[in-house]
């Protein structure tokens, strides 16, 4: 691990189970999913802070610290498996571990990928405009954009800048009404 990270880097894992000699972890791929950076300010503190986005089969994680990671719905099992075997028996490897190999032949379906991009390029858009960044602005952001057709890559231009900027100010609008 510490070829991977350095000291003080913080990190999002999964204890996948024990063994005699330490723990065996699964961390998120950037392969899988992107981690964006935003002022730490557009992202308040809240109650439940990972998303799991059904309608698009998406994991999001809005993390206080500006950083957001928007990936693959990895499913979770609560199958902790504990390796009870003595050190002379040898270490066998666990049947649900995930090898390097087994992650490289996972296919992941254009449509999820396709949302993955399209969640992040929202959360681009309103980190630009300095909208707080919720879970719901980023849904709403989406799906502004799958209404009106905007490509993924034409979600960072003016024109939709514009058009969610111009949501965010009747939205506004309408909350000082009331």
């Amino acid at each position: 691990m510490r070829s991977i990270f350095e000291e003080n880097d913080v990190i999002c894992v999964e204890v996948r189970g024990f063994q005699h000699d330490g723990l065996h972890l699964q961390a998120r791929s950037q392969k899988y999913g992107k981690l964006l950076t935003v002022p730490s300010y557009l992202v308040k503190r809240r109650k439940q802070h990972f998303h799991h986005l059904e309608n698009y089969g998406i994991d999001l994680i809005l993390g206080c610290n500006g950083l957001i990671w928007v990936g693959e719905r990895i499913e979770v099992t609560d199958d902790m498996v504990v390796d009870h075997k003595s050190e002379q028996d040898g270490i066998k490897a666990d049947k649900n571990s995930f090898s390097p190999e087994d992650q490289e032949r996972k296919y992941t379906p254009q449509q999820t990928r396709e949302s993955v991009c399209r969640t992040a390029n929202a959360i681009r858009v309103l980190s630009a405009l300095g909208i707080n960044i919720t879970v719901e602005m980023i849904m709403e952001t989406v799906d502004l954009s799958s209404s009106i057709n905007v490509a993924i890559h034409e979600m960072l231009g003016a024109e939709f800048c514009v058009l969610v900027a111009e949501k965010e100010a009747v939205r506004r609008s309408m909350t000082k009404k009331k």
